[in-house]
């Protein structure tokens, strides 16, 4: 791996050392320490102490000052195991994500001892977290979960269902949450709150409605978080009107919670007005909203991945209303938003596949849709998907210039 050595055991270092320098065991010996001895070193047979470690390194300093070569070996260096390289190594890597290569990464974890191990799971979790390497945080979450106790650190189960979220994974979710629920309604803790809110929306995703609503519901009586409580009733409003049929009391609901929410989840509300609308074809005037949603963009600048939902929801808004070349607009502006790493590119797919759907597309929004294409190939090569993308484009000549780049 290029700018990185692998690490070596105190032992390692000597036979390393030699060779770097072409220094035998014969020149590194002397009256305080014999060759034979230094074989065994080597070959693991003893161990270097911190006695022997002195007199090496004063041996090879000897050697190199002789030799005119400016560098000069440590005893601490000969000391340091395995386990303190990868540790000082993974500090640097977690103070500047600039230096971070994920293989090292790997490798410096793998050397950690248990202790150090757990520790180190949770803060490479939270460190792709930030990045929002949503995998690769899992991928550490899920050990952190595997060595800390149950409970112990409440703040993995609140990582990981935030992350199962962002892959709708949400039966894992329930699966991990379902079990401490009775333990978390009766110790309401902040975190204890958002988990099983994230909870009550993941019951809600693999439709299990009922129960769903009444863990909203007993979370809406113990919250006093604003923030919070604002999702509580934003996703029973959702229940409500995309599963109850019970759209005027979800209308009534966002009525009632709209001036007093953040300029954010507000956007949420109109959000929420679209997919109603899209749902339901009446009670909204969907015109005013998306006018209304457009003016709000204008002035407040939103996360890439609500972004991108908001400008799907409008595409897909003006497809219903027939306005395909509003459709085409807002769908090509969704796949352009820079940034938008918490949106599955399979989403991104989809939409490529919806916007072929379209019957007034030009030539030169077809190779603008080309070009979106291969944007994402780039990113995740899916061959089954780009066979459906193939398909879908009625020009011959098109098809034919797609193959020869994906050859």
């Amino acid at each position: 791996m290029k700018g990185f050595i692998m690490f070596l055991t105190p032992e390692e270092k000597i036979s390393y050392l030699r060779k770097k320098y072409n220094i035998t065991q014969n020149e590194l010996s002397s009256t305080e320490i014999k060759r034979q001895f230094i074989g065994m070193i080597e070959i693991g047979k003893r161990s270097l102490t911190k006695n022997t470690a002195e007199i090496i390194s004063k041996n090879f300093n000897e050697i190199l000052k002789k030799r005119k070569v400016e560098e000069k070996i440590t005893v601490s260096y000969l000391l340091e195991t395995k386990e303190e390289q990868a540790l000082k190594r993974l500090y640097q890597i977690l103070e500047n994500p600039n230096v971070r290569n994920d293989i090292e990464i790997e490798i410096c974890f793998l050397e950690l001892k248990d202790l150090k191990r757990k520790e180190f799971s949770f803060l490479l979790g939270e460190f792709y977290f930030d990045l929002k390497e949503i995998k690769l945080s899992k991928k550490y979450f899920e050990i952190a979960l595997y060595l800390y106790k149950s409970l112990e650190k409440i703040e993995i189960l609140l990582y990981l269902t935030r992350i199962y979220y962002y892959l709708n994974q949400f039966k894992k979710t329930v699966d991990l949450i379902e079990n401490h629920v009775f333990s978390f309604i009766k110790n309401p803790t902040d975190n204890n709150l958002k988990i099983l809110y994230n909870y009550g929306y993941s019951l809600y995703k693999i439709d299990k409605i009922e129960k769903s609503v009444e863990i909203l519901k007993k979370l809406s009586k113990l919250c006093e978080i604003e923030d919070l409580n604002f999702k509580i009733q934003n996703i029973l409003a959702v229940i409500y009107y995309l599963k109850l049929n019970k759209y005027k009391q979800a209308i009534k609901i966002y009525q009632n919670i709209f001036t007093n929410s953040t300029q954010e989840n507000q956007l949420v509300i109109y959000g929420n007005y679209l997919e109603m609308w899209l749902s339901l074809k009446k009670e909204i005037k969907i015109e005013k909203v998306i006018e209304d949603v457009q003016t709000f963009l204008k002035n407040y600048q939103t996360s890439p991945d609500h972004l991108f939902k908001i400008y799907i929801l409008i595409g897909k808004s003006y497809i219903t209303l027939n306005l395909e070349k509003e459709a085409y607009i807002y769908y090509i502006k969704a796949l352009n938003i820079l940034n938008n790493k918490l949106t599955q590119i399979e989403n991104k797919y989809e939409i490529l596949l919806e916007i072929l759907n379209l019957q007034s597309l030009q030539e030169e929004e077809i190779d603008v849709i080309i070009k979106n294409f291969f944007i994402l190939f780039k990113e995740k090569q899916d061959y089954k998907i780009a066979i459906k993308f193939i398909k879908k484009i009625k020009s011959e000549t098109k098809k034919l210039q797609i193959l020869e780049k994906l050859n």
